[in-house]
């Protein structure tokens, strides 16, 4: 069983991959993709929030709530190039602010120890799909 680092770590990857290839070199949106990508980083957050961010002092998360605050917004409207690239930005600081030696992973690791973030992994895998709604400008009870 991975450890939840490698899990997540890995999980950074296929998203990252996933939002890539969504928007192709004419700036068209792959609606398919984005879905998956955008159902999949819904997730990820999800973990992260109810699983990761719990065991260590709120101040040290503080930044990346808000990072998953800003990609609620973002995930919330329908894709265009432009908020993909946007999200692009986000991610790659994000994702290194988890990441490697003194992230917050590291840190989630250091305080559960060896054994509990191997049950954390299973919790995490047993997750659910977190329900995605529709894009808010295409829902009509956003409408004005």
């Amino acid at each position: 069983m991975p450890r939840i680092t490698e899990l997540l770590v890995a999980d950074h990857a296929r998203l990252g991959e996933l939002l890539a290839g969504a928007v192709d070199e004419h700036g068209a949106i792959d609606e398919a993709r984005y879905a998956t990508f955008r159902a999949g980083l819904l997730r990820h957050i999800a973990i992260e929030e109810k699983l990761l961010f719990p065991v260590l002092p709120r101040p040290r998360t503080a930044r990346l709530r808000e990072d998953h605050a800003r990609i609620g917004v973002l995930l919330s409207v329908s894709p265009t190039a432009a908020r993909c690239a946007e999200l692009t930005a986000i991610l790659e600081t994000h994702d290194a602010l988890e990441e490697g030696e003194g992230g917050i992973y590291a840190a989630c690791e250091e305080v559960l120890g060896a054994l509990p973030s191997c049950a954390l992994t299973e919790r995490a895998l047993a997750l659910p799909a977190v329900r995605v709604a529709a894009y808010r400008d295409r829902d009509p009870r956003w409408a004005r």
